[in-house]
């Protein structure tokens, strides 16, 4: 299940709730608001899915917030349902039906006014339309799939003689053939079904490096697959163009399986969801000391509050300490900066960094060598 967004009103309307099965294929479409809450969505699913299918045993959706609340977690559960939630940002987890908004969106611009205003006029016939086409994961249409028969040709059924014979001989005897070709179907779709998902598996795996990670570990987080809220913005609002690609480093709290890690992120990314597939986090590696009169060009800075604009830069290194007016202070050698551009500050202001306690114990590591003179 995911939305579409960004559309122009339609009769009221400005989004399309989009809900794919998994075995046949089979969309279905739904418009809606990207203003409606946890309920109004469960009222849509109901109308669009359960009504003329029944109860799903699994919903498959990322972290969007109509399905955070309360209400929703408890209505999946009162219905029976398990919901299970994607990883942060990543959408090849919820890939079919992302795959399906592209597919609808590309039909759409097909059909729509120049406007684009009359896209709700046009969900039913898309939505008809889609499941006569045969699927490369399965070998059979969605329609076939879902029903046990090809779809008629809704302009004049009655001009083939097959379905003329078929109507002729009665139901009965198309019940029994279709109970008895019914399991054929469904295991031929899931034996497809599975050598496709092997074939994305090992497209996907061969565009992957085998980076392995570990509690504790530092780390960097790729901003192109987070809200563009969360990093430097251009004057419009939009997304930075020489905005900081990775922001960190932050430290794995804890390896909830090989491909998905929990960070330990800062007060101000505490709006998102600190999970994340190991495809957006790549190692944290210090400036070599070997090069430490090399010139460092600067980094871009990373918007903290999005409501203030305050900028900070990565605390790389704790260089020196001193107490003024009877407060703790640090030296900071902050990252992407020289050396001479190092600044105290107050010790109550950056301690709260994910890596703090990293820091320390390198701080304390480095002033132990200073004093055995091997420095």
């Amino acid at each position: 299940m995911d939305f579409v967004t960004g559309l122009p009103e339609s009769n009221g309307f400005d989004a399309i709730m989009t809900v794919v099965d998994k075995l046949s294929k089979r969309p279905k479409y739904r418009a809606c608001n990207t203003t409606d809450d946890a309920e109004k969505t469960a009222h849509h699913f109901f109308d669009c899915v359960v009504r003329h299918h029944g109860l799903p045993s699994i919903i498959i959706s990322d972290r969007d917030p109509k399905f955070i609340p309360k209400f929703w977690s408890s209505l999946t559960k009162l219905m029976g349902i398990s919901l299970h939630m994607t990883t942060s940002y990543r959408a090849q987890a919820d890939g079919q039906t992302e795959r399906q908004n592209l597919i609808l969106e590309d039909a759409l611009r097909c059909r729509v006014s120049y406007h684009g205003s009359d896209w709700s006029e046009h969900l039913g016939t898309i939505e008809y339309a889609h499941p006569t086409l045969v699927s490369a994961s399965t070998g059979m249409s969605p329609f076939e799939l879902d029903t046990g028969r090809k779809e008629r040709n809704p302009i004049n059924p009655l001009n083939n003689p097959t379905i003329v014979t078929q109507m002729q001989q009665g139901i009965g005897e198309y019940a029994k053939r279709f109970q008895e070709q019914r399991p054929v179907i469904i295991q031929q779709a899931k034996t497809q079904l599975r050598r496709a998902q092997e074939r994305q598996k090992n497209y996907y795996d061969q565009k992957i490096t085998a980076i392995t990670f570990k509690t504790g570990d530092l780390v960097m987080l790729d901003t192109r697959r987070i809200p563009s809220g969360h990093v430097t913005k251009d004057i419009a609002g939009k997304r930075a163009k020489l905005a900081a690609r990775k922001v960190g480093p932050y430290t794995i709290e804890r390896m909830i399986n090989p491909n998905v890690a929990k960070l330990n992120l800062p007060r101000s990314m505490r709006f998102l969801n600190p999970t994340f597939n190991v495809d957006v986090l790549s190692h944290y590696v210090e400036n070599p000391s070997r090069f430490a009169t090399r010139p460092i060009p600067k980094v871009p800075r990373i918007i903290i509050d999005d409501d203030s604009g305050e900028t900070k830069y990565i605390v790389e290194k704790l260089l020196r300490k001193r107490q003024f007016n009877r407060k703790p202070e640090r030296l900071v050698k902050w990252h992407g900066l020289a050396d001479h551009e190092s600044t105290w500050e107050r010790e109550k202001d950056i301690k709260h960094v994910s890596h703090w306690h990293v820091l320390v114990e390198d701080f304390k590591k480095h002033q132990r060598e200073v004093k055995s003179g091997r420095m």
